[in-house]
């Protein structure tokens, strides 16, 4: 019977593991074949050029230098939220975590267009602080620098290190640490001696996450690094294959990021199993807050936490409803909307809005549906299969770049001889699918390897065969995290702009392109009306996301 099982999970899963080895490695092979072949045929010039090039390791260097600040930054951001989170029971505990994770669903270039508004010279920030000192001059300089950089990578980060760190430090037992305070030792001593340690794992498994993040970071750097100075190997990707048009130089600069990105990803599979086996699982009650001491720190912690939170998302919005052309009038203005939904015409980019949300339905909507898909199958095959290797090769996607993955298709799609829209769309939906499967999967993945085998084993008694135990039981019961995996996809196709702007061609508008362009044309109030419709895309799924957490919480209760 047991043979009959693994059988099934096996062939079922099959097409899902051609689809997902097919549609990865294709365009991974042409990247790496352009590397590695030209017209004169077999060379390793152009990749040994591309580790002895002496601007590749500076480029290299500063990419490391973000990521490692960025990611330490996050940590910083988390980690006292996670200890008083972990520790003590109060009202609102859920909403500012629920918001925090929010953060990660919004596309990067919102949130670089949130630092704009609020940060820039002539932003919100620097709006109040002139009022207050009576400057003319700029008081804050922080746009389009380092600054600016590791802001924004731990504004969209630091909920990865909280979510974690909060989760881990909640199961486990804090025996260890009242035994050190009845034994006389300050709060203080024991957190650095006992309580750090023993986190340590979580610690480095989420600042390697972060780490890998930063590492192949796009948008952020590419608006605002501000400059050469400030490239990171995804912006030099780019500009060597679209800007300079060497896709020879560009893959061969794929291979050189590819090591280093398998590297990290290798590190955080390790970490990530050293914090699944690091002690057994004790939850203790939490505490009531009763001291005014702990009440303050509370206080400021959130309300710190909040205003990082909200500020550019509330910039934006609030932008949106603020024109500033001397043009059309200055003041409080729906220009913006009636332009985005058709209401007014306009000769600049907001023509394409309504279009551009368009094809980021269709794409975000196909992508994610396929995506959760194939993730389904995939699970249930590494669950039951109890295959290491099926999970290491799903989570593949995650050693190559978005840029690298959009690169690859561009080569695919040189050797077809098929053109149009409907091409470009197709493969703009392949390289989003790629990009978003393994989130959807570590979704999944947790929730089947959850369902007890008994349950399946009783069905197998009752006479059910192992199709309809898996449809009528497994299904059913993952039916909840999958719409989840589903909105969470959809959310990160939605913001995705890396593969889009290289695979494009000008062709296709999505709402994250748009937003682009209308940023580099300095059309901010309509740029923040096609952020505000991205910002309410996201609180959408977050909302389904929530609601279907809190259905899976009473199931489990």
């Amino acid at each position: 019977m047991v043979k009959t099982c693994r059988n099934y999970y096996k062939i079922s899963s099959i097409l899902s593991r051609i689809i997902l080895l097919l549609v990865f490695l294709l365009p991974l092979c042409f990247t790496l074949s352009r590397a590695f072949f030209t017209s004169e045929g077999f060379t390793l010039e152009l990749v040994k050029e591309a580790f002895t090039s002496y601007y590749n390791y500076k480029i290299l260097g500063f990419t490391i230098k973000e990521s490692i600040y960025s990611a330490i930054i996050s940590i910083l951001i988390a980690l006292p939220g996670a200890i008083l989170f972990s520790t003590y029971d109060f009202k609102g505990k859920k909403i500012i975590l629920s918001l925090a994770s929010l953060c990660f669903v919004l596309p990067s270039i919102l949130v670089v267009l949130g630092f704009v508004i609020f940060y820039g010279n002539n932003g919100i920030l620097n709006k109040i602080l002139k009022a207050i000192f009576s400057s003319n001059e700029p008081v804050i300089k922080v746009l389009y620098s380092f600054k600016a950089i590791i802001l924004a990578h731990a504004f969209l980060n630091f909920p990865i290190a909280l979510t974690q760190l909060t989760t881990y430090m909640s199961n486990i037992s804090k025996d260890q640490e009242y035994s050190s305070q009845l034994l006389g030792a300050s709060k203080l001593k024991t957190f650095f001696s006992i309580t750090l340690v023993r986190i340590l794992p979580s610690l480095i498994s989420s600042f390697l996450l972060i780490f890998l993040y930063c590492f192949t970071s796009f948008s952020i750097i590419l608006i605002l690094g501000g400059g050469p100075e400030f490239t990171t190997l995804e912006v030099e990707i780019y500009r060597t294959n679209n800007i300079v048009g060497n896709s020879t130089k560009a893959a061969a600069l794929s291979v050189f990021a590819l090591l280093y990105n398998i590297i990290i990803v290798v590190l955080c599979i390790i970490a990530s199993k050293r914090v699944k086996t690091v002690e057994g699982v004790k939850r203790d009650h939490l505490r009531k807050v009763k001291s005014l001491s702990t009440k303050i720190i509370l206080f400021i912690y959130i309300t710190l936490l909040l205003i990082f939170i909200l500020r550019p998302m509330l910039g934006v919005i609030y932008r949106s409803f603020v024109s500033t052309s001397n043009r059309l009038g200055t003041g409080f203005s729906f220009r913006s909307y009636q332009e985005l939904f058709g209401i007014k015409t306009s000769v600049s980019s907001m023509k394409d809005a309504f279009k551009a949300l368009l094809n980021s339905l269709i794409i975000g909507f196909a992508s994610a549906f396929f995506a959760t898909l194939l993730s389904l199958k995939l699970s249930l095959y590494i669950t039951r299969m109890k295959s290491s290797l099926g999970e290491i090769c799903s989570m593949l996607p995650m050693m190559v770049s978005s840029v690298t993955v959009a690169l690859g298709f561009t080569l695919v799609r040189a050797k077809i001889p098929v053109r149009g829209v409907f091409v470009s769309y197709i493969f703009i939906m392949l390289a989003h699918f790629i990009i978003i499967l393994p989130f959807a999967l570590r979704t999944i993945l947790p929730a089947a390897r959850a369902i007890d085998e008994n349950i399946l084993y009783s069905s197998y008694l009752l006479g059910a065969s192992t199709r309809k135990a898996s449809k009528s039981v497994e299904i059913p019961l993952l039916r909840n995290v999958v719409i989840k995996a589903f909105s969470f996809s959809f959310a990160l196709s939605i913001g995705e702009i890396n593969a889009t702007m290289t695979l494009s061609e000008g062709k296709i508008t999505t709402l994250p392109l748009l937003l682009y362009r209308l940023i580099n044309s300095y059309n901010y109030q309509g740029a923040c009306a096609v952020g505000s419709i991205l910002i309410l895309i996201a609180l959408i799924v977050f909302f389904i996301s929530e609601l279907i957490g809190g259905k899976n919480g009473k199931t489990e209760s």
